[in-house]
């Protein structure tokens, strides 16, 4: 979701709080496939600005930031994916929009740049929608088959898309919900993370109302309803084939994005926005053991970003496999389309397994 209740004056507390450094990449092409030279730019920002040098986030080693400025083309982005070589990203918004580019990396990994930035609408079942109510998308995740999976929320659903490489796009058709998500979702509120897990599992969040309350529901697909293309779990094929689970966020802060990690567990994404404090994110890692239907899941903190650091409404989160048996951790944030916020692409790396 994007916050929108919150009062447009709160994020003058948090604004362009990373500061900008020289332009390291820009370029891009229009829906229409036009050149569009000065259509995006991605400037360099370190991660406290105040400490340029600094590159530790608990576990976590920082290792780079981008300012994204494509005008009011570019924007509210909420869900993201990373190819495994890191060399492309899709991006979701919950103004019904589509991202792709191609990602840029400096000699010592580290992010550096992107390119190639294309846009058009996200097609829901009907085709192109002008209405948010269809088009509030907040999750992607990528099938094997090279099919992907978006979770929208207001008209609650989750959709699936044919395989492409340049994220979801042609005619999708709706999966089995979770009992209860269709009519008992906030509409502001609904299946706002998403990710395919290891093991070939679907995990879903639901991000809830801002009622203060830390538990919010969540569900796995149940195992063993394979598919054409899909991994061992498969897809579900009726809302019985989710099992609900609880997970516990930290106080005042709700779940918005959903990465796999290796060993079978998760790392998930949360934000707290409030008047005195401003935007707020942690990352949070869940073991797979606790991923049992009928637990109550706390995960482990990882690190936050907050003030002084760079932080914004960041709303997605992408993993894939370092080379040096690492995890690489990528973070977007949503900006609303406000000339108050920033739209930040960063890049971590957890130490650990990588396969």
């Amino acid at each position: 979701m994007t916050m929108r209740k919150t009062l447009a004056w709160i994020s003058m507390l948090v604004a362009l709080s990373g500061g900008c450094a020289a332009v390291v990449g820009s370029g891009g092409t229009l829906a229409d496939g036009a050149p569009g030279p000065d259509f995006v730019t991605a400037s360099a920002v370190p991660l406290d600005r105040d400490r340029p040098a600094r590159v530790a986030l608990g576990p976590l080693r920082f290792l780079g930031a981008l300012d994204i400025a494509g005008g009011d083309r570019v924007g509210g982005l909420s869900g993201l994916w990373v190819s495994p070589d890191g060399g492309r990203f899709v991006a979701v918004g919950d103004t019904g929009l589509v991202a792709d580019g191609r990602i840029a990396g400096d000699t010592d990994g580290r992010l550096a740049g992107m390119a190639e930035l294309r846009v058009r609408p996200l097609a829901v079942e009907e085709g192109v929608s002008r209405r948010k109510r269809r088009t509030d998308a907040e999750d992607l995740t990528r099938l094997p088959d090279g099919g992907w999976l978006v979770s929208l929320e207001r008209d609650h659903r989750i959709l699936r898309y044919p395989a492409g490489d340049h994220g979801p796009q042609g005619t999708p058709t709706p999966i089995p919900l979770p009992p209860g998500v269709a009519e008992g979702s906030p509409d502001n509120g609904g299946l706002e993370a998403l990710t395919l897990l290891s093991d070939g599992r679907l995990l879903t969040i639901e991000e809830g109302g801002d009622d203060g309350r830390p538990d919010r529901r969540a569900w796995i697909a149940r195992p063993g309803l394979p598919e054409v293309g899909v991994s061992a779990g498969g897809l579900p094929r009726s809302a019985a084939d989710w099992q609900p689970f609880t997970y516990r966020a930290a106080p005042r802060y709700r779940p918005t994005s959903a990465a796999p990690l290796p060993d079978g567990g998760v790392l998930v994404l949360e934000r707290s926005v409030s008047l005195l404090g401003g935007w707020s994110s942690r990352l949070v890692r869940v073991t797979p053991q606790q991923l049992r239907a009928g637990g109550i899941v706390e995960g482990e903190e990882l690190g936050r970003l907050e003030a002084p650091l760079l932080n914004d409404n960041f709303e997605g989160v992408a993993t894939r496999p370092g080379p040096a048996g690492e995890t690489l951790v990528y973070l977007i944030s949503d900006n609303n389309f406000s000339p108050l916020q920033r739209t930040y692409l960063l890049m971590f790396a957890l130490p650990g397994p990588s396969s």
